[in-house]
């Protein structure tokens, strides 16, 4: 009889819930980023916070941002190096390709000829298939969020703003379910996610896909 108690006892012991680990979503973004500058904040904005998963999207500020364009070959090897050292050190990359752009919106704030030699819409489609290249060769995950509804960037209808590059707030939240959805379908580790990249990433208090992620991976919502 002891015996038999004990095998239940033991039973109950394995078979009880576990208490899922939360999730802790670092937004690590900086408006205007090129993927030069990530890598020089790499150590003490990613490395530092010894995440088990980086999300990592850079690339339009890259190709678009006319006060200093990086060629396609730079930012290729940029994003190598970023994928290179983060994995070092065990931890999983989401890479995630930018969204494409409006141009008309983009000309009210850059010079449209600088952009002579390659318009806005062909520099991003060149920077995802960078990213798709660059993902199948180092066998990482990627979500592929270019050719999502330019309807979801900010224009004067949707935000009041001539901007064509940025996410409204339902963009901002479309992102993040898509990024959770990845995230739970590659079995990563969520325990520490640092996000990282440009403005697209740091979005503002009100709105910003870091924070949304946070809520879906602790409440499925």
């Amino acid at each position: 009889m002891l015996q038999y108690c004990f095998l239940f006892l033991l039973s109950c012991v394995f078979l009880a819930p576990t208490e899922a680990t939360a999730a802790t979503v670092i937004n690590a973004g900086v408006g205007g980023n090129r993927s030069s500058q990530l890598l020089k904040r790499l150590d003490r904005d990613v490395l530092a916070k010894q995440p088990t998963t980086v999300v990592l999207m850079v690339g339009t500020n890259d190709r678009l941002n006319s006060g200093g364009f990086i060629d396609i070959q730079s930012y290729r090897k940029n994003v190598e190096s970023l994928i290179d050292q983060i994995e070092a050190g065990g931890t999983k990359v989401l890479l995630v390709t930018p969204p494409t752009c409006v141009p008309e919106l983009l000309f009210n704030r850059h010079d449209r000829k600088k952009y002579d030699d390659q318009s806005p819409v062909a520099r991003m489609q060149e920077v995802r298939t960078v990213l798709l290249e660059v993902a199948q060769q180092k066998k990482v995950a990627l979500l592929d969020f270019h050719d999502q509804k330019t309807s979801m960037l900010r224009n004067p209808a949707n935000s009041g703003v001539k901007d064509g590059v940025h996410l409204i707030p339902a963009g901002y939240e479309l992102l993040a379910k898509l990024v959770a959805k990845k995230l739970q379908a590659g079995e990563f580790d969520t325990t520490t996610v640092v996000c990282f990249g440009d403005s697209l990433t740091k979005g503002s208090e009100k709105a910003n896909y870091p924070a949304y992620l946070q809520t879906i991976l602790n409440t499925g919502k």
